[in-house]
């Protein structure tokens, strides 16, 4: 088990620990009512807390988008001559999208290539003047041998500064060919025109994009979820997810979280929290984070999904199953409290098996069937007291009581499933 799945049961846990303490204070408030000649043990039907329930993790509100955007960003020295899409449009890998305006670029190059002529004009002439300077030079007295010395060395130094700028200015003109060979921008995915930026838009908040177009694949999707400061620690890079549809609940896909961009806040998000019936709003910094469906699905960009952690919640287990509240441990040993013969409490000696760590569950081999009805353990039972189903008395004299008609196996299955956080 991670160390994200535990911190996730934990507040589960909590959740669950909460509801049992409900259970005791209605144990203990009818075994105050009882009379005086003894306690009574109220016992859950193995049936009702065996009861397959998800929703004790957290859920996260999410929108399918493209796995891969494509913004195109426009050459500052250059202006845009004509714009072959439109928002909305649907190209294909190597479709045009829009061509720059290239009248000034081949102004340019001619400029360039005259530039480069005159450069070599200039190469040829200092080279011929060297030649010519020393042969004067051989031919001169003594005296002026000098002055033809310093002429050679100033006319070898401009060729170099002429050879320099010739390579330079080839450069040049190899750059700007290349630009007029990339005067008309393609695509470089199959997708959709989301945006083209002729500068009329106003963009505000963190999602301003100064992008000149944006191209969104049509053909890989991604789901899109939100987390906040105060439940970030819950998703993780390379976390399994669940990923439910909002139209039928039947319908769930699995991913894997691939980013968590905590780079780039998203603020002024609400978050509203559902959590036991009761709706609470806060206002916090939150960050998008990405899953990527491992299984495939037929979705819809924009879509709206569920999201949670795959933390086998929903795994059908074979045999009979019981969360570790309701088992008593000495040593080696496994008991449960179970409503026996004549009504009477009994401290039943169980067989357990394998134990599921991450829901806190442990496989029952032997000595409980669904049909036994079983005690929270607590200090006050004792074997042979008295004990009631609270299930079956849940029609006949609970539905006046302060738990509001809920039995106790309803209140702990119903009350846990309704643990869960959505973040819209």
């Amino acid at each position: 088990m991670t160390k994200k799945k535990k911190i996730i049961f934990i507040s589960a846990g909590a959740a669950v620990v909460l509801i049992l303490l409900i259970i005791i204070w209605f144990f203990v408030s009818r075994k105050s009512s009882s009379s005086a000649d003894g306690a009574v043990a109220y016992t859950t039907p193995v049936s009702m807390l065996t009861t397959s329930t998800t929703g004790m993790v957290n859920r996260y509100a999410g929108v399918v988008e493209p796995q891969k955007t494509v913004k195109i960003q426009k050459a500052s020295d250059k202006n845009v001559k004509e714009v072959f899409v439109k928002e909305g449009d649907t190209v294909t890998k190597g479709a045009p999208l829009f061509a720059y305006d290239t009248d000034e670029i081949q102004m340019k190059l001619s400029e360039a290539e005259l530039e480069l002529e005159r450069i070599g004009t200039e190469i040829s002439t200092l080279y011929n003047q060297i030649e010519t300077l020393q042969a004067e030079k051989e031919k001169a007295p003594e005296s002026e041998v000098f002055s033809y010395t310093t002429q050679i060395l100033t006319a070898q130094n401009d060729v170099k500064r002429a050879e320099y700028n010739q390579k330079s200015k080839g450069v040049e003109i190899e750059q700007i060919r290349k630009s007029l060979e990339n005067a008309t921008v393609t695509s470089e995915i199959d997708g959709i025109v989301k945006s083209i930026n002729d500068g009329t838009q106003n963009s505000y908040g963190y999602d301003n994009d100064s992008s000149y177009m944006t191209i969104l694949s049509n053909n890989e999707y991604r789901i899109k979820g939100t987390i906040n400061e105060q439940n970030m620690y819950a998703i993780s890079t390379g976390q399994e997810m669940l990923v439910h549809s909002r139209i039928d609940e039947d319908l769930v896909w699995r991913g894997t979280v691939t980013e968590v961009d905590t780079e780039n806040p998203v603020s002024n998000q609400n978050n509203m929290y559902i959590s036991s019936g009761s709706d609470t709003n806060t206002t916090s910094s939150s960050y998008n984070f990405y899953v990527e469906l491992s299984d495939e699905a037929v979705l819809m960009l924009g879509q709206h999904v569920f999201m949670e952690p795959d933390v086998g919640q929903n795994e059908t287990k074979e045999g009979l199953w019981l969360s570790s509240y309701y088992l008593v441990f000495d040593g080696n040993d496994a008991y449960a409290w179970v409503c026996g013969k004549n009504d009477k409490l009994e401290k039943r000696k169980i067989t357990t098996g394998q134990h599921d760590e991450t829901m806190d569950e442990y496989e029952i081999t032997s000595g409980l069937t669904p049909e036994d009805a079983i005690a929270f353990p607590d200090d006050t039972l004792t074997e042979g007291m008295p004990c009631v189903n609270a299930a079956s008395q849940g029609d006949a004299d609970m539905s006046g009581s302060d738990m509001g008609g809920a039995d106790m196996g309803g209140a702990d299955m119903n009350a846990v499933g309704g643990m869960e956080e959505v973040v819209e």
